[in-house]
């Protein structure tokens, strides 16, 4: 038997009374980005508020019916979680805030997390990214609109005149993930092992791909994968995922589209 160790980034959730005006800032978010809290996994942090344990079944439960699902909550005692609730979770450490994206529908401007711990005034629940200890130095951003200086690590994005789809003109390192649910995400360059590419819409990589990408967030069972090299660790349209085992090994490292059709994932080589 041999253990392998893995880094995962990490959506942390710091919930705040009144938890009522918490959830609706939550179902916000959903109704302006449904594909937002998709295929992440997300961590409760209740440190330093002692919460009950009857309040902390009510937020589980409002989470769930808002099919986000919790793996860990962070800063509470495993001997006091009822059974059925997520185990205690602890042990990694947090790193950049994730900003949450925008629609092309609304004036407003971004909401960003405010803080390392707390809610505060901001007008949005706080959410960062954690990862394990063991992760150098992951970062994890939205692609609606271009990075800031202080984020030079990560790629720039690159957003078309009808904001529906942004362009990525750098090579998406591993640990770095790209999230862009309304639309077509086009990375000018390879993704590397370790990296994640999540669009409402199509995925299309002029380079490799060799990280995960998860395509048709949103619900779109039309839009496809296009790539120049596939060595995926895991693809996805609508929900449906393959892993890099089940590949067709003729296509392994050769130029591929991926579609979704009769509810399973076709991959064929492009010429």
């Amino acid at each position: 038997m041999k253990f392998k160790g893995k880094s995962f980034i990490a959506i942390v959730l710091s919930p705040e009374p009144p938890y009522q005006d918490w959830f609706k800032e939550i179902d916000r978010i959903i109704a302006r980005t449904p594909g937002f809290f998709i295929d992440r996994p997300i961590v409760l942090d209740v440190r330093g508020t002692k919460i009950p344990i009857e309040d902390l079944e009510t937020l589980l439960d409002g989470l769930s019916e808002r099919s986000v699902r919790v793996f860990g909550i962070d800063g509470i005692s495993g001997t006091r979680l009822k059974p059925g609730m997520p185990p205690s979770f602890g042990g990694g450490r947090l790193t950049a805030d994730v900003e949450i994206p925008e629609t092309a529908a609304e004036n407003e401007p971004v909401t960003e997390a405010a803080g390392q711990k707390t809610i505060g005034k901001t007008d949005a629940p706080k959410m960062t990214a954690k990862t394990d200890a063991s992760d150098p130095d992951p970062a994890i951003k939205t692609a609606e609109k271009p990075v800031s200086k202080k984020a030079d690590r990560q790629p720039r994005a690159v957003p078309q005149a009808n904001g529906s789809s942004i362009v990525i003109t750098e090579h998406v390192r591993s640990g770095q993930s790209i999230l862009h649910p309304d639309g077509d995400v086009t990375i000018v360059g390879s993704v590397s092992s370790g990296a994640e590419i999540i669009a409402g819409g199509s995925i299309h990589v002029y380079g490799a791909l060799r990280g995960r990408a998860l395509a048709g967030v949103s619900g779109r069972d039309g839009a496809r994968i296009f790539c120049s090299k596939l060595d995926a660790e895991l693809v996805s349209i609508n929900g449906l995922y393959k892993v890099a085992d089940d590949f067709d090994a003729a296509l392994c490292n050769a130029p591929a589209q991926i579609r979704f059709e009769n509810e399973s994932l076709v991959f064929e080589q492009l010429n």
